[in-house]
């Protein structure tokens, strides 16, 4: 009897074992040298950061908002002493600014705060003892919302700041002497103080709070500009004193204070979004 072609080629096909089907590869491939990585890692970017987190770098100005208090001669309602007014200096720097979009109308900032104010005192001589300065993180917690197809973003929150203080004296006044006309004509010495102590005025550090508006534009997918008005109220603790060195009791406070530096930033920031 003869076989069928047709029956043949089934029952060949009925022995051949079933083939187990293929598993996903745990590495994607990227680049044109075709860098393996894990497929987690792609997973999570895609979720996780693809265009929602951003780097950049702001250039920042400051101005003093709150600069001066009434000049009194037991020195209870000045700063500090006859401190009664802070000039703007130093109020212009780049800052580093990280960003990331926790929802559709909701973005998390971390940047850097910085302001400084030059002292001017009220008596005959309006000499400035030296520059108040403060320096340090701030975190702000942002609305958002998106116009012209989601490439300009409107902002706007509130964030808090942890900052560093210091007080750059100016030398011939930390050296003692009564006026820099005096310490010139002993020759404008960088070490030797007039008596036996050196003026100081110490910057505790401070928190302050910040309430932040602004527009954000995309004129790419991986480039974003930022302008933001941020105003930020703060007021670290200050004592002035004479240090007599460690041999003789190191510093001993003379008056408690505290400066205003309150201030007004304006902030251009250019970032890369991945």
């Amino acid at each position: 009897m003869k076989r069928s072609p047709i029956l043949a080629a089934l029952a060949a096909l009925a022995l051949v074992p079933p083939t187990a089907p293929a598993e996903e590869s745990p590495y994607w491939f990227a680049g044109e040298d075709a860098t393996v990585y894990p497929l987690v890692a792609r997973d999570f970017q895609e979720t996780w950061l693809s265009d929602r987190l951003s780097v950049g770098l702001g250039f920042s100005f400051a101005t003093l908002t709150d600069a001066k208090r009434p000049k009194d001669a037991p020195g209870e309602a000045t700063f500090v002493g006859f401190v009664w007014k802070l000039e703007d200096t130093r109020q212009a720097g780049f800052v580093p600014e990280l960003r990331y979009w926790a929802a559709t109308y909701f973005r998390v900032t971390l940047t850097t705060d910085r302001v400084a104010g030059r002292t001017r005192n009220y008596n005959q001589m309006k000499h400035s003892d030296g520059v108040a300065e403060l320096w340090g993180p701030e975190l702000l917690l942002e609305g958002v919302y998106p116009l012209c197809d989601d490439t300009v973003f409107l902002h706007a929150g509130v964030g808090l700041s942890y900052e560093f203080g210091d007080f750059s004296e100016v030398t011939w006044w930390n050296l003692g002497y009564a006026s820099e006309a005096a310490w010139r004509d002993r020759g404008s010495p960088t070490v030797k103080t007039a008596q036996d102590h050196y003026r100081e005025i110490h910057v505790d550090d401070a928190v302050g709070w910040t309430l932040a508006a602004g527009c954000s534009w995309r004129p790419t997918p991986r480039l974003e500009l930022d302008l933001s008005l941020r105003h930020t109220w703060i007021e670290p603790d200050c004592e002035f004193g004479y240090n007599y060195g460690s041999r003789k009791g190191g510093f001993k406070k003379q008056l408690d204070g505290e400066f205003t530096l309150d201030h007004l930033a304006v902030v251009l920031t250019c970032s890369y979004v991945f």
